[in-house]
């Protein structure tokens, strides 16, 4: 279609608009003897104008195609009908024409007072709609294609065509160099270009609108979670419209956020990349109307060796790769290998490992959506490539995978009708990913290419562990106790998106450490608020007694401490350490002790979470022992006998001298 161009400008006068065609639908598949229709638009047409309509030489080769795409012609083919007059349009202004096809060698079809279109051939018939005035001048052009196929009872192998809906574009970044997540203090969320995508892929699947195309479905985790967050009510209504829209599904598992794979495995984060396809695959779970797919992944930025092993510890059985990651220097020639093939793994001794299945994405096939000329006639003329293909060699079993560009897709109806005539093709069989895997069965080995960004600093995977276990400490204190829905889960689910959002693709090191930040900042002005004993001095009167703690917990929540106990002069019958469930306010701690021996002792407190990985405050008791031990009284004991001994001894010795010195007087 030519573009509109202004009549008239800047002057004051109105601008007026080149009459121009737009198509709106036609026959894709035609039939021996079937009708080809084609349906169209026409803008600020003149009175008197017609339609020419030309059909070139059929195309059995996709290179032949884009040859024709190149350099299409608007003159004489294998067949023009000239000067066709204009229907009238209907109550939606759009105008329709239909015309008789034959393939056979007589001059006219059968059918009386319809224009024919002479077929003799299989093949994809170039077709070119052309809107003159009343003086026969060229106003606008539709360049688009139709497909004469086989009979039915042909004994011809379909191409298997599996179509991948992706969405993976991350959100905008902001000022402060951070994704925009999590929610604004507003209740606000900017998704950027992404929302446009996510509102084609619930279009496209509205139950009312079409019956449920075959399509696999791959949707940035981290995209569901902002809708789910936010506050906006355009985001609640989406967020409704996919859950229907994706219900019964295939939907793809999927990492949190993108991840620059070679550089997590570089850095030893293969565990971390269990964690954030977990967290990815919770989110989808959780939010959208199906289960997800454990067992098949789109990979969006690469994949080492390394990486697949993991993802085969995942249960990831198969892998969809955009052929723009595959290394050129290995392309196979066979169609077969093009589509199906094995990548290797390594195992964490980095020896040989089972390869993974792969299918390559084939970004050419749906290129033709960004074709700024092209939007109305771009679902055809992607039909039209893949049976260029499928004319190639048909008796051949093939297959191929598609990703339609959501990005570049201003609304869903070229994607519906591309999927819809996917599904009622002759010579197009719409499969899921793993029934091409199952029909060509990979043999030979590819290789991905590195990644071309590796964001991480040397320091990022001991800062993200950090990260994760003062996150998992405060998590400690109220998981077990804290009910959903509350202010304390919701900070939980805070903590764990900032720690999530920190690995996403592409951004710089101050970037990720700002997310890093922010979580060991929360935690600690939270737990701030609780308070530990205060200095104080405690008198026992008995061996075994309890000493009273206060401890005051300013949070509006009930959490879980531990408290460890340490003394020279203390024992602590029930254990150096004590878990404690705080209210809000004042809480009053028996701690059960006996004293070693009399006098002073100093009692250390540590407040710390459950775990004891993250403390939170520290105090010391002076304990007075006043009562002796079971110890001393024992010695003090034995002492006092011994004395009593010592003196009745020394009091019979004394007596027995007084008694015998009058004897020794009187013999003297």
């Amino acid at each position: 279609m030519i573009p509109a161009a202004t009549a008239q400008s800047g002057n004051g006068t109105s601008e007026m608009e080149t009459p121009s065609i737009e198509l709106v639908s036609q026959s894709m598949w035609i039939a021996e003897e079937d009708i080809f229709r084609v349906s169209f638009r026409l803008i600020d047409a003149p009175d008197g104008s017609t339609i020419d309509v030309n059909i070139g030489v059929p195309i059995r080769s996709r290179s032949a195609l884009l040859d024709r795409l190149a350099g299409p012609s608007t003159g004489l083919g294998l067949q023009q009908i000239s000067r066709l007059p204009m229907p009238e349009p209907d109550a939606n202004g759009i105008t329709s024409l239909q015309f008789a096809t034959t393939s056979s060698q007589e001059l006219e079809p059968k059918t009386v007072g319809v224009p024919w279109l002479k077929l003799s051939a299989e093949g994809v018939y170039p077709v070119s709609i052309v809107l003159r005035d009343s003086d026969n001048l060229r106003l606008d052009t539709i360049h688009t294609f139709l497909v004469r196929t086989p009979p039915v009872d042909s004994d011809l192998s379909p191409l298997l065509v599996s179509t991948v809906l992706s969405v993976s574009g991350p959100l905008p970044v902001n000022s402060e160099g951070t994704v925009d997540m999590p929610v604004s203090p507003e209740g606000t969320v900017d998704m950027g270009a992404s929302e446009s995508s996510l509102q084609v892929l619930a279009e496209v699947f509205d139950p009312r609108i079409r019956p449920q195309p075959l399509a696999t479905v791959s949707v940035n985790p981290l995209l569901v979670d902002a809708l789910a967050i936010s506050e906006q009510t355009e985001h609640t209504m989406l967020l409704a419209r996919l859950q229907q829209a994706t219900t019964n599904r295939q939907i793809t598992s999927n990492t949190y956020v993108p991840l620059d794979s070679d550089a997590w495995i570089d850095h030893d984060l293969s565990l971390q990349i269990g964690w954030q396809v977990e967290a990815g695959a919770a989110v989808l779970d959780e939010f959208l109307g199906s289960q997800s797919d454990h067992t098949i992944m789109v990979l969006t930025t690469s994949a080492s060796p390394r990486l697949l092993n993991r993802l085969q510890r995942e249960r990831v059985e198969l892998v969809l790769v955009p052929d723009a990651l595959l290394d050129p220097a290995n392309e196979l020639v066979g169609t077969l290998a093009k589509t199906s093939f094995l990548l290797p793994t390594l195992d964490e001794l980095l020896t040989p490992g089972e390869p993974i299945k792969a299918l390559s994405i084939d970004s050419t096939a749906t290129a033709h959506f960004t074709r700024t000329d092209s939007a109305d006639t771009a679902p055809y003329l992607v039909l039209a490539d893949l049976a260029a293909r499928w004319f190639e060699d048909p008796q051949q079993l093939r297959g191929i995978v598609i990703a339609p560009p959501l990005d570049s897709l201003s609304d869903s109806t070229g994607l519906g009708v591309l999927l819809d005539e996917i599904s009622v093709s002759p010579i197009l069989s719409s499969v899921d990913p793993s029934a091409i895997v199952e029909n060509l069965e990979p043999e030979a080995l590819r290789q991905v290419r590195p990644a071309e960004v590796n964001g991480f600093g040397e320091d990022y995977k001991a800062a993200l562990s950090d990260g994760q276990r003062i996150a998992r400490s405060y998590q400690n204190m109220v998981d077990p106790i804290a009910s959903v829905d509350t202010p304390e889960r919701e900070l939980i689910e805070t903590l764990d998106r900032a720690l999530l959002l920190s690995g996403t693709y592409g951004l710089t090191e101050t970037q990720r450490d700002a997310y890093l930040a922010v979580v060991a900042q929360t935690v600690r002005d939270t737990v701030a608020a609780i308070q530990p004993p205060s200095r104080q001095r405690i008198t026992l009167t008995s061996r075994s007694e309890s000493i009273p703690m206060l401890i005051r917990n300013n949070l509006d929540h009930d959490v879980i401490v531990r408290l460890d106990l340490n003394s020279d002069k203390l024992d602590f019958p029930e254990g150096n350490f004590l878990l404690q469930r705080l209210s809000p306010g004042v809480n009053q701690i028996q701690v059960p002790v006996q004293a070693k021996t009399s006098g002073d002792a100093v009692l250390e407190i540590s407040v710390n979470s459950p775990t004891g990985l993250l403390a939170l405050g520290e105090s010391q008791l002076t304990v007075r022992a006043t009562s002796l031990s079971g110890t001393g009284v024992g010695i003090a004991a034995a002492a006092l006998a011994i004395l009593l001994l010592w003196w009745a001894r020394h009091w019979w010795s004394r007596r027995r001298s007084k008694l015998e010195l009058p004897k020794s007087s009187v013999s003297a």
